[in-house]
């Protein structure tokens, strides 16, 4: 699952050594995918072996929607299955070009022009604007880099702090959790 339905789509239709191994396993079948939010997944409980969630736990602002993400992940994997998050860190190496001031930031987020909803561009100037500038003008809180060439959104982004998503894990109910 994935909030956005136009990086599913292109997911789907991704050519590379990913996609060729699922291919010839399953020919005449793709995993089920959906657009769904993280806290209300479309899948049965106790439905999959698996899940992975990763870049999505530190776009979650509060503990709540935190907690409730973990549960919504326990709820659908069958007992004994695995699930694999991965977030963003406080903490990073040395020569990590990543530092952040505390635990809670905004990061910025350079979006292809070509994934943003093309019924918000306007161009009622005439002028020769590109898709990503016109994005950009369109878009609250949006920026054009010109150098890149890309829309550029400021995003929300939690850091995790050591044994803080060990902390998270173990208020989850119902079943044993580890990290």
């Amino acid at each position: 699952t994935d909030i956005s339905l136009p990086l599913l789509q292109k997911t789907l239709k991704a050519e590379g050594p990913a996609n060729r191994r699922m291919t010839t396993r399953l020919p005449d079948r793709r995993p089920p995918v959906a657009v769904a939010d993280c806290m209300h997944l479309p899948f049965k409980t106790n439905g999959v072996d698996a899940a992975i969630c990763i870049a999505v736990m530190h776009h979650l602002s509060t503990y709540r929607r935190r907690i409730r993400c973990l549960e919504e992940l326990v709820r659908i994997v069958k007992s004994g299955g695995r699930i694999n998050v991965q977030a963003w860190a406080m903490e990073q190496a040395e020569d990590s070009k990543r530092k952040f001031a505390s635990t809670d930031v905004f990061v910025p987020f350079n979006a292809q022009p070509k994934y943003l909803d093309k019924t918000k561009i306007e161009n009622s100037n005439n002028q020769n604007n590109s898709v990503a500038e016109l994005c950009a003008r369109n878009y609250d809180n949006a920026e054009y880099d010109e150098r890149k060439g890309l829309v550029v959104f400021q995003r929300y982004c939690h850091m995790y702090r050591e044994g803080e998503m060990e902390d998270l894990a173990s208020k989850i109910e119902g079943r044993a959790t580890q990290v």
